[in-house]
């Protein structure tokens, strides 16, 4: 098995979100990161109004998050064996998530409370699917 699919894809978007946070404080010249930072504008033109769309990092990270709980979910029920490993330590991962939420100022936010929601719906969904994949396993055998 490949490493990146070892690893929760949870854990690759903290390391980012921690990493975003702290770079600007260890490297001169990056600018301080802002979750409202508006990376994609587009005009809408409808019938009776125009508007603007807006894309900012928060709405990045939620659509990262999306599609990683995708990910996640579709590496848990084509599993060909039976894995707790894997569905522990999405479990860890989501814990570390809620840790730095209470604790760390700059996970006090929206953004870091959905990514510990979707951290912690993907280690228990994980778990669920391969029991029951086990368990189907079993008695398909037996």
């Amino acid at each position: 098995m490949p490493f990146f699919r070892t690893i929760s894809t949870f854990a690759w978007i903290l390391l980012i979100y921690v990493l975003m946070y702290i770079a600007p404080e260890i490297i001169d010249g990056i600018p301080k990161f802002n979750v409202d930072t508006v990376i994609y504008e587009h005009l809408l033109r409808g019938a009776k109004r125009h508007a603007m769309l807006k894309i900012t990092i928060k709405d990045f990270f939620i659509l990262l998050g999306m599609l990683a709980l995708l990910m996640e979910i579709y590496k848990a029920a084509t599993s060909k064996q039976f894995n707790n490993l894997e569905s522990i330590f999405s479990i860890m991962i989501a814990v570390f998530y809620l840790i730095l939420f209470i604790s760390q100022p700059f996970a006090h936010n929206s953004l870091f409370l959905i990514l510990t929601l979707m951290a912690f719906i993907d280690g228990i969904g994980g778990f669920m699917i391969e029991t029951n994949s086990a368990r189907r396993d079993i008695m398909i055998g037996g």
